[in-house]
């Protein structure tokens, strides 16, 4: 079956379907997790145009094509099934049944799957699942197990793709039935820091069983912005991420804020103000992929005639590439066994950067190591010495704390703008708590250029 440009469901999900015709899948979830939408995003990445059929307890086909206009292609308006309780009951009626027997709600649907019959690699959507078993519970008594036996044997004789949607998440018969089984949902971001600043909560995607295929990843990050399903796979390392003045140059973002280097964040951000404290706190399970953010904010800052100071967070190493690095960047270690001493000298070094370029200068400070280092007082003390020196400068600065370490919150009490990066089903995730944003999904695409998605 062909893909419909960039694939946006899970590779597993495409194999699963690849396998063989008539394969039955059932998506589950509480109501408001993206069920439907998922459903729809299948059948159009891999249903021919015009094969695929949708059986709707929900919407007529006005209210699908205004609320999804983009399955048209996929979905003839013959194809949309009005299946609410009053139409299914009078479609029995028209059909002759007298509504009493198991086999009339049987013969309903099992014109569907003769009229799929003619189509290439047909597919069929029952949207909810639940709503028909409740319509038709009078006519199928206690044979719903049977009733769901056979609709999937139909399924499976005439070659027809076949997607069941339930508003359910709790285990139920058709899960044994079926190929087939995934679960939408949405939970609260996990913070090893307390406070209703950083509730946040996301959408996944669980694939709990898929039969012939191997399961790669249990879970997947999910979004349903702009209306579209898709899913995101981990965030990968770059090797060769540098810190670099050639490439392309984002123009600072308005007069007296500096641009990050990331065109997606400085929308939600309107990139940083001079004199400002921006803290990027990086949780639990990160690692080091979060040096782009930093190789992003510092080559761009190069790019734009300014100067770079980077103190490195504990971990952090400049990449091999960087052995040229230009002379308007310092890099520079805390030591020595007076931090007051060690102050001073920071203040000198910013002091000459900012005389070379004859501008505000930016200033990347791993907290974390200044804290081990001196001790949590020492770097409270220095942190004071280094915001006040920020303001009468105009220097831009960010400052890099690690999810756990004593001074955290002590940052967070200086900060313009607070970021936090998250570990997501091996993704990375950002978002604001000063301001307060919704969470975003990391992705690296190609030349290292980061962009930003909203989880919705």
């Amino acid at each position: 079956m062909p893909s419909k440009g960039r694939m946006s469901i899970p590779a597993e999900i495409r194999d699963f379907f690849q396998i063989e015709s008539g394969q039955t899948l059932l998506i589950k979830g509480q109501p408001g997790t993206g069920k439907t939408t998922l459903a729809l995003e299948i059948m159009n990445c891999l249903c021919e145009e015009m094969n695929g059929m949708y059986v709707s307890t929900r919407i007529d086909p006005r209210r699908l094509y205004a609320t999804q206009p983009w399955i048209k292609d996929i979905i003839p308006p013959k194809n949309v099934i009005n299946a609410t309780q009053t139409k299914l009951l009078e479609s029995l009626k028209g059909m002759g049944k007298d509504l009493t027997s198991y086999y009339s709600v049987l013969d309903f649907f099992r014109v569907f799957f003769d009229e799929a019959e003619d189509m290439d690699n047909p597919m069929i959507i029952i949207d909810s699942w639940d709503a028909v078993l409740n319509y038709t519970a009078h006519l199928i008594g206690d044979a719903r197990a049977s009733f769901e036996q056979n609709i999937c044997e139909f399924a499976r004789d005439l070659d027809t793709h076949l997607i069941f949607v339930s508003e359910f998440a709790n285990i139920m018969p058709l899960d044994y039935i079926v190929d087939g089984v995934v679960t939408m949902e949405q939970f609260p971001l996990a913070s090893h820091s307390e406070g209703s600043m950083r509730s946040r909560y996301v959408r996944q995607i669980k694939l709990d069983k898929l039969r012939g295929v191997e399961i790669g990843q249990k879970a997947y990050t999910a979004t349903l912005h702009g209306g579209r399903f898709r899913f995101f796979e981990p965030y990968r390392e770059h090797k060769d991420a540098r810190i670099a003045n050639d490439g392309m140059r984002v123009p600072d973002t308005a007069e007296g804020r500096i641009s990050t280097g990331i065109p997606d964040l400085d929308q939600v951000t309107g990139g940083m103000k001079y004199g400002s404290c921006n803290v990027w706190e990086i949780d639990h399970g990160v690692g080091k992929r979060y040096y782009q953010l930093l190789t992003a904010l510092a080559s761009n800052a190069i790019k734009n005639g300014r100067g770079v100071f980077i103190l490195p967070s504990i971990g952090y190493q400049l990449s091999s590439l960087d052995i040229f690095v230009p002379t308007n960047v310092i890099v520079a270690q805390p030591e020595g066994d007076d931090p007051a001493v060690w102050g001073k000298e920071l203040l000198e070094k910013w002091d000459d950067l900012r005389e070379r370029t004859g501008r505000p200068i930016l200033n990347i400070i791993g907290l974390d190591a200044i804290e081990f280092t001196f001790g949590y007082k020492a770097a409270l003390n220095l942190t004071n010495l280094m915001v006040r020196n920020w303001k009468e400068t105009n220097d831009i600065n960010v400052l890099v704390v690690k999810s756990g370490q004593e001074s955290m919150n002590m940052a967070i009490h200086t900060a313009d703008t607070y970021f936090l990066v998250n570990e997501l089903n091996g993704g990375l995730c950002l978002y604001g708590v000063i301001p307060r944003t919704a969470p975003y999904n990391m992705l690296l695409e190609d030349r290292n250029r980061i962009c930003l998605t909203p989880i919705v």
